[in-house]
């Protein structure tokens, strides 16, 4: 998958082309084997497919969150395997980065896209990787969501794949709140309350919170699954899995010092 920034009629917009393949099939079915064996269906990946195929699912999920009230891209244009998407802004990966070391700054961003992806919910709406790069910031406020080539609903329940969004963005946030996990616990917990059987669901992976405390010293990608398990935790939201959690981190960017320690 290639994005590349071109401008239409005056307005930034983004090309995104879709590749044929994957070269995580293999690492997607030990995930998923790991997950179906242990129960634990909301970390179950869905299937990433190419091409056409992931064109057409993320033309249908952006028309589908649109209507659910969710400010995600509108298609200007598509071809047989590639979308022109409407530009939301800045990435909140971006915008967390500019405020490195300024907490209260963090905070300030970071709670309003915590009630965004609540408020999604409560529509019926799941996202599937609402990583902070795939959320946009605009200088407005306004939240927004990008980046859905993949239907976490082909693998599991709606309550489920809600339940792994806020897995997902834990993770995803838990580097920029290293030593200050109970701030970001107390804004996921307030609004965890509001949707039980999520909770339920989220709940069902807490069996390995011990490794948490044991695993911080293997390195950046374990210090950072360390810190979200701990997060989770403290929200009685979902303790993450270990290997779950760092093989899905290899899957996203590559880091495998890991697992090449462990394996």
């Amino acid at each position: 998958m290639g994005v590349e920034s071109i401008v239409v009629a005056g307005r930034d917009a983004w090309l995104k082309a879709y590749s044929e393949g994957d070269r995580r099939k293999l690492g997607l079915g030990i995930l998923d084997a790991i997950a179906r064996g242990l129960e634990i269906d909301a970390l179950r990946p869905p299937p990433h497919p190419g091409g056409g195929v992931a064109r057409q699912i993320e033309a249908r999920r952006l028309a589908e969150l649109d209507a659910q009230g969710v400010r995600v891209p509108h298609v200007l244009g598509e071809g047989a395997a590639t979308l022109l998407l409407s530009n939301l802004g800045d990435t909140f990966a971006a915008r967390l980065r500019a405020a490195e070391g300024d907490p209260a700054r963090i905070d300030a961003m970071t709670g309003p896209v915590i009630d965004a992806i609540a408020d999604a919910h409560a529509r019926g709406a799941y996202f599937g990787q609402p990583l902070p790069r795939n959320i946009t910031l605009d200088d407005a406020g306004r939240v927004g969501f990008i980046d859905f080539e993949e239907d976490p609903l082909e693998v599991m329940s709606l309550p489920q794949a809600q339940a792994r969004d806020w897995l997902m963005f834990a993770f995803g946030m838990a580097k920029y709140y290293d030593g200050r996990t109970d701030a970001l616990a107390d804004m996921l917990a307030r609004v965890m309350q509001r949707a039980p059987e999520v909770a339920a669901h989220a709940g069902r992976v807490g069996r390995l919170q011990g490794l948490a405390q044991r695993i911080g010293w293997l390195g950046r990608s374990a210090r950072h699954v360390a810190h979200s398990i701990l997060v989770v935790r403290a929200a009685t939201l979902l303790p993450m899995l270990l290997g779950i959690a760092v093989l899905w981190d290899w899957l996203e960017d590559g880091e495998i010092e890991l697992l090449r320690m462990m394996f």
